[in-house]
């Protein structure tokens, strides 16, 4: 197991024992952010609104930049930097989250707590910011839409920006691949439930659980709240 994976595990087990989430709302693997932001002092909202512009919480999303998961880390330069050695390990959504709240930390560091200029070098890389006195039309748009999530984020109220939204026991989307890649996550972490795609009048897609014969673990049950499902109770 490699250090960056051992990081993974252990924020699994610590997640769920952090502050309640900005405004109260809940997002998928919720508690591997506030996990994280607390083991690495980002303030959590900048977390949840980076990984919202990055990836709207796909823990499958892959970018033609070759950037990995839900915080989108790019292989192998920042995924080496970080201490990844394979690109799989950026699929396990709880250590792309550290590696992300890891990566924002550094960059604010480096930038003597310019926000700005960090979201800026994790959108265009460190060494193109650096070396720019002013900072490139794209990163300045990519910084103006991380902060206007989190100005939603901030307020608590519904994110239009979001992919998802919970209703009732199921999680609801605005499209149906996204809605499909976040049950074939279920399906593969959940083993007491099956996770199934409906679509409904509104032209949403609703991910609803469906329950075996021998019902949900107490794993299933912490995992199911680990990622963000509205119901957890077995």
């Amino acid at each position: 197991m490699t250090r960056a994976m051992m990081i993974g595990w252990a924020l699994s087990m610590l997640a769920g024992i952090g502050p309640a989430a900005a405004g109260g709302t809940p997002y998928p693997y919720q508690s591997c952010f506030e996990a994280a932001s607390a083991l690495h002092d980002v303030p959590l909202d900048l977390m949840l609104a980076v990984a919202a512009t990055e990836s709207n919480w796909d823990p499958d999303a892959r970018s033609h930049a070759n950037a990995h998961g839900i915080m989108q880390i790019q292989w192998p330069g920042t995924a080496r930097h970080l201490g990844v050695r394979r690109v799989a390990e950026l699929y396990n959504p709880c250590l792309n989250i550290e590696l992300g709240g890891r990566y924002l930390r550094e960059l604010i560091d480096r930038h003597d707590g310019d926000t700005t200029r960090a979201l800026a070098a994790y959108n265009y890389g460190p060494t193109r910011i650096a070396a720019s006195p002013t900072l490139p039309a794209g990163a300045l748009r990519y910084v103006a839409t991380v902060e206007a999530h989190r100005d939603r984020i901030r307020a608590g109220g519904r994110v239009e920006w979001r992919a998802a939204q919970q209703a009732g026991g199921s999680m609801r989307f605005d499209k149906p691949l996204r809605a499909e890649r976040y049950a074939a996550t279920m399906n593969r972490h959940i083993r007491g439930a099956e996770f199934f795609v409906t679509a409904l009048p509104s032209g949403d897609h609703a991910v609803r659980m469906a329950v075996g014969e021998e019902g949900l673990s107490a794993l299933d049950v912490s995992t199911l709240d680990l990622l963000g499902w509205p119901e957890t109770a077995p």
